[in-house]
């Protein structure tokens, strides 16, 4: 598990790393939030709970511990944070990286904790989809 919450914008990983994020998190060039979100204090971090709800219409996916943990290893929110998108969608891709990174490393901080993805393929904000990634608790996870 990382030390920080830092997202390196530069590309680092090869193609197949950003292929596979591509994959995890879908094609949409828009989703998440406006903006990158700073740093978190390990402190201040979400704690991992039951898994979300999800609503009518929305999708969801947890993953397993070992999933969680090989997304850490592979530094999967780094490999988010430097797909290359359009200038216009560089904010939004930042912030899903962040709100990644935060629901991973608070996952990895429940033992046996896991990453629960919730993706919401109403367009709003003009992006595809709309994800949201939470820390869930070991013992929801498989």
């Amino acid at each position: 598990m990382r030390n920080s919450l830092t997202l390196i914008s530069s590309l680092r990983r090869p193609w197949a790393t950003a292929a596979l994020a591509l994959m995890v998190i879908g094609t949409s060039l828009g989703g998440g939030v406006a903006a990158a979100e700073p740093a978190i204090a390990p402190e201040d971090l979400p704690v991992a709970g039951e898994p979300m709800p999800v609503g009518e219409g929305e999708y969801s996916y947890l993953a397993t511990h070992e999933i969680t943990d090989r997304a850490s290893s592979m530094d999967l929110p780094e490999a988010i944070a430097a797909l290359p998108v359009p200038q216009q969608y560089r904010p939004a891709n930042l912030g899903l990286a962040a709100q990644f990174d935060m629901a991973l490393t608070s996952a990895l901080n429940s033992p046996g904790g896991c990453v629960q993805v919730v993706v919401d393929p109403r367009a709003r904000s003009g992006s595809l989809f709309n994800y949201g990634f939470f820390p869930v608790a070991g013992e929801y996870c498989s």
